[in-house]
C-alpha cells in the first residue's frame, strides 16, 4: 500500500475536491448564469494546475514531503482560494460583471505564460521542493530566460493567477482573501527560498540580487531607461 503523503492529499483535493464541489453546486443552483462555462473552466484549471505543479517537476520523488512548511502553507491556502472562488460564485447573489471577468482572464493568461516561461528557463532544475532536502542531481545559479528579468518568475505567475481567479468569478471575498493571505505567503516562500539560495551560491547570489529585481523587472527597466537617455 502506497503511503499517503501531504503532497498526495493536495493532489486529491485539487483533482477531486475542487472540481467535484463546482459540479455539485452547479446542480444545486440550476438558475445560476454562466454556471456550465464556469464549471468547465474550473475543471480545466484544476487538472492543469495539479499536473503542472506536481507532475512536471524534474526532481527525484517529487511526491515525498520533507517538511517544507512554505510549500505546505502556500499550496493549502491556494486550494482554499479555489474553494472560496467556487462557493462565492454560486452563493453570492450578484450578476457577473463581464469587464471584471475580462480583466481576470488577462491576469490568468499572463500568469500561465509567466509560470511556463519560468519553468522552461529552469529546465532540468524545475522543482516544487525549492526549500529543504535537495532532490536534484545538479543545480546552478541561472541568469537566463525569465531569470534575466526577475528572480522569481514562477511566483510572479502564481500571484497574477491568485488575483485573476477571483476576478473571473467576481468573487470579492476570495479576492481579499488572496490579497491578505495567499499573496503574502507567496512572498514569504520567495524570501525563504532566497535564504536557501544564498547559502548555496554565496556571493554570486548576492550579486545576482543586486542586478535583478525580486518580482517586478524594475532594475532591468531602470537600466534600459538609463541607456536610452544617454
Amino acid at each position: 500500500m502506497k503511503k499517503l503523503t501531504l503532497i498526495k492529499v493536495f493532489i486529491i483535493l485539487g483533482n477531486i475536491g475542487v472540481p467535484a464541489s463546482a459540479i455539485f453546486l452547479s446542480a444545486a443552483f440550476p438558475g445560476k448564469s454562466y454556471r456550465w462555462i464556469f464549471v468547465i473552466f474550473i475543471l480545466f484549471h484544476s487538472f492543469e494546475r495539479v499536473w503542472e505543479t506536481f507532475y512536471t517537476s524534474r526532481e527525484r520523488k517529487p511526491h515525498e514531503f520533507h517538511g517544507d512548511w512554505t510549500l505546505a502553507t502556500v499550496t493549502a491556502t491556494y486550494i482554499g482560494l479555489c474553494f472560496f472562488v467556487i462557493f462565492e460564485f454560486f452563493f453570492a447573489n450578484r450578476s457577473i460583471n463581464m469587464i471584471l471577468t475580462a480583466v481576470g482572464c488577462i491576469f490568468y493568461v499572463s500568469a500561465f505564460r509567466m509560470r511556463w516561461w519560468g519553468m522552461a528557463s529552469l529546465g532540468t532544475q524545475w522543482s516544487i521542493h525549492a526549500v529543504g532536502a535537495i532532490k536534484l542531481k545538479r543545480y546552478r545559479l541561472l541568469n537566463i530566460g525569465a531569470y534575466k528579468y526577475v528572480r522569481h518568475p514562477v511566483y510572479l505567475g502564481i500571484i497574477l493567477e491568485e488575483l485573476g481567479l477571483p476576478l473571473i468569478a467576481n468573487a470579492w471575498v476570495a479576492f481579499f482573501y488572496s490579497i491578505i493571505i495567499c499573496i503574502p505567503l507567496v512572498f514569504v516562500r520567495a524570501m525563504v527560498e532566497e535564504k536557501s539560495s544564498q547559502r548555496k551560491f554565496g556571493q554570486k547570489y548576492l550579486d545576482y540580487k543586486k542586478r535583478v529585481s525580486m518580482l517586478l523587472p524594475l532594475k532591468t527597466l531602470g537600466r534600459f531607461l538609463s541607456n536610452e537617455s544617454r
